[in-house]
């Protein structure tokens, strides 16, 4: 979701603690798993950090933070 979204600021910062836990549980999976394992624990660090990154940068609010419209 793009920047402006009407989001209020306290619902904006439960979202940048989701993320932030979200880049900090992959950055130590990543740190514990085996050689065979480094690639796919790398890729997810990686769309945590690209998550978190584009929220607080660019302020995206990736779409699983919305409620669903019926």
């Amino acid at each position: 979701m793009e920047p402006g979204t009407g989001l209020d600021k306290y619902r904006l910062r439960e979202i940048e603690q989701q993320l932030a836990a979200e880049l900090q549980g992959a950055s130590e999976h990543l740190r514990r798993v085996s050689a065979d394992e480094k690639c796919q624990a790398l890729a997810s660090h990686l769309r945590a950090l690209q998550r978190f990154t584009d929220f607080a940068a660019r302020g995206i609010v990736p779409e699983e933070f919305f409620p669903v419209a019926e």
